[in-house]
């Protein structure tokens, strides 16, 4: 069996001035869009009204962007028997990501929401990375 990954780097929150501020409803409602048919088996915090998502701030230690160091978003599925015979009829990329996602895989975008939900980094910097949060 194999696994194919794929991974981006994202920018951390600086840990000297980087804070928790209430998130907006809309903000709220990004999260809950982008985490929408996420595997059970994956812990991910509540969101509620009142969740608090990391704001940077910007200091002498960050060079004043609010950002320090970088971490990965990550995506892996597993590379079955069923998933090579598909894989072998040439499907598009979507058809690729719809059939992986099904099978279980946490997309980039929903590993960096959960990175956003845990206090890592910002929904700024994972839009920034893997594109707009889908309506």
């Amino acid at each position: 069996m194999n696994i194919a990954i794929a991974q981006r780097l994202v920018r951390e929150i600086c840990k000297k001035c980087g804070s928790l501020g209430k998130a907006p409803t809309s903000v709220l409602e990004k999260i809950k869009r982008g985490l929408k048919g996420i595997p059970p088996e994956i812990k991910i915090p509540k969101i509620a009204p009142g969740l608090k998502v990391p704001q940077p701030k910007g200091c002498k230690n960050c060079n004043f962007t609010g950002y320090q160091g970088r971490t990965g978003v990550f995506e892996a599925f597993l590379v079955d028997e069923e998933m090579e015979k598909f894989i072998l009829q040439n499907p598009s990329t979507a058809a690729l990501r719809k059939e992986a996602t099904k099978k279980g895989m946490v997309t980039m975008q929903q590993d960096g929401l959960i990175k956003v939900l845990n206090g890592i980094t910002t929904i700024e910097e994972v839009e920034r990375i893997t594109g707009p949060i889908k309506k």
